[in-house]
């Protein structure tokens, strides 16, 4: 009786579903969680919170077991805190993030990727600066120096333009919101944007791309790959296997329905108070850097990444000389 209920719920989930993005009923029993409790922390104004909301919407935890929590947060220091203190099961961060946490001790891995490198720089419509090496002597936003684009445009500067923007241009830290502001008043020449703020910044015609961070790691000869990753506190991974199995699956199924689902990001950007002309904008870029599973070159481009940037920007700035073992794992897809 009960395989009986399980599969009508099953059948009766897959009926409602997206037409899009239906998973066959029997994928979805293959990653059904143990129907406990998932702590996903969630900035509801960064670009996580598309996929959130598309679980949410579409039932999808309900849909593979697992009982979804959201915890609140606004800042990176906030969701490091989050996850030292053991409040959170699930997040997202930047490799180089989850790297240091490692070494400092705390049990995380990356168990997905969230979004390949989606950031830009951004100038002025009229400045004269056209690339990095234009930046010299120049005022630059930035979120803080161990910010990974920032070092990845520090490292184009060295190798591409032999400068260092750290001694031969001045680096103004702040919020990525506070950004537009900085810029506006021309107290900084140039800033670091986030891909959730880019398009409003473009579309009110005062602004343009100086560089994408993916093409700067290109111009490094880099490949593409994942910037940021859903990373899991190990303690709950390693007693929670099927819930992270499930969690994911669950996300893979909320970036198909991104990928072809308009509407979804209208919804979402109107509770974001996301300027609507820009949402067309941000979702075909977004639908383009979107992940949903890690691959086999995943790691290694990571840690080629890495110690380009060590040789480049030195361990100091990194904080670390070498990436530790364990920083992702593949296990979970």
């Amino acid at each position: 009786m009960m395989r009986i209920a399980v599969a009508a719920v099953l059948t009766a989930l897959f009926l409602s579903a997206p037409a899009h993005a239906q998973v066959s009923p029997a994928d979805v029993a293959k990653y059904q969680g143990d129907g406990t409790k998932l702590r996903l922390m969630d900035n509801p104004l960064g670009t996580n919170a598309f996929a959130r909301y598309v679980m949410q919407k579409y039932q999808l935890p309900k849909k593979y077991n697992f009982d979804l929590e959201i915890i609140p947060y606004t800042n990176t220091p906030a969701q490091i805190g989050i996850l030292q203190s053991g409040n959170a099961d699930i997040g997202t961060l930047n490799w180089i993030d989850v790297s240091r946490l490692r070494i400092a001790g705390v049990n995380v891995v990356g168990v997905g990727p969230m979004i390949k490198w989606a950031d830009h720089f951004v100038v002025p419509v009229n400045s004269p600066i056209r690339n990095v090496g234009d930046l010299k002597g120049k005022k630059i936003g930035i979120v803080n120096r161990t910010n990974l684009n920032w070092l990845v445009m520090k490292t184009v500067g060295l190798k591409e333009y032999k400068i260092d923007l750290e001694k031969e241009a001045q680096a103004v830290e702040g919020g990525p919101t506070l950004m537009r502001g900085l810029l506006e008043l021309g107290q900084v020449d140039a800033a670091l944007s986030f891909n959730i703020f880019t398009p409003g910044l473009l579309e009110s015609g005062k602004f343009r791309v100086l560089a994408k961070t993916r093409d700067l790691t290109i111009q490094l000869g880099l490949p593409d790959v994942a910037f940021v990753f859903y990373v899991a506190n190990g303690s709950y991974a390693a007693a929670h296997p099927a819930n992270i199995r499930a969690f994911l699956a669950a996300l893979r199924e909320a970036v198909a329905i991104l990928k072809t689902d308009d509407q979804v990001w209208h919804e979402q950007a109107r509770e974001m108070k996301l300027d609507e002309a820009s949402v067309p904008k941000l979702r075909e870029e977004m639908r383009a850097d979107l992940l949903s599973s890690f691959d086999a070159e995943t790691e290694p481009t990571v840690r080629k990444t890495f110690e380009l940037l060590l040789s480049n920007a030195g361990h100091e700035v990194l904080g670390f000389r070498k990436m530790p073992d364990g920083f992702m794992t593949m296990q979970y897809q």
